[in-house]
């Protein structure tokens, strides 16, 4: 089968426009998941802060679900990353392909994109590196909350628990 040259050219920027609509999409779809997570995270430091006192049970049980739901979030965005780095792969191929890293092509001397838009590293500000370190501090931070047992230090509120006399007469006057 014979493609002309028209028709690889067509193929090429219909390529092109799908994978930076993923691109866009990936970035999107982890942004928003991560910022659900961080709610969630959150709350739940809320919680632990002002509401909670926990037993030694509790705090081992929590400190295991919250490993488990943190390694799934991480496995979650890893996957993404994952999804994002092979796209972007092939978006600087069919780049490379159209020749937009290269000068006096389209009629100008300079490059339509600059020749560092082709590297494939994010390095540690990227997109995904920052997710990264977002998921890590909320789940420490959470699991630090569950040990330390914020509330039973607060004198100046009562945390839910059983009730004492003094609470169970101060609420009947």
């Amino acid at each position: 089968m014979e493609i002309s040259e028209e028709k690889k050219l067509e193929i090429l920027l219909a390529q092109l426009q799908e994978r930076y609509e993923a691109l866009h999409k990936m970035r999107d779809r982890s942004m928003q998941f991560a910022l659900w997570i961080l709610g969630l995270g959150l709350g739940m430091a809320w919680l632990l802060i002002n509401e909670a006192e926990l037993s030694s049970t509790q705090r081992l049980f929590l400190t295991i679900f919250l490993i488990v739901v943190g390694l799934t979030v991480w496995f979650f965005i890893h996957a993404i990353a994952c999804g994002f780095k092979a796209n972007r792969e092939i978006i600087i191929r069919i780049e490379k392909a159209l020749k937009l890293y290269e000068g006096d092509c389209y009629g100008i001397s300079e490059p339509i994109l600059p020749s560092k838009f082709s590297n494939q590293r994010c390095g540690k500000t990227g997109h995904f590196s920052t997710l990264y370190i977002l998921i890590i501090v909320v789940f420490i931070t959470l699991i630090v909350l569950t040990w330390t047992n914020p509330c039973k230090v607060n004198s100046t509120k009562t945390c839910i628990s059983e009730p004492n006399q003094m609470q169970i007469k101060a609420v009947n006057k």
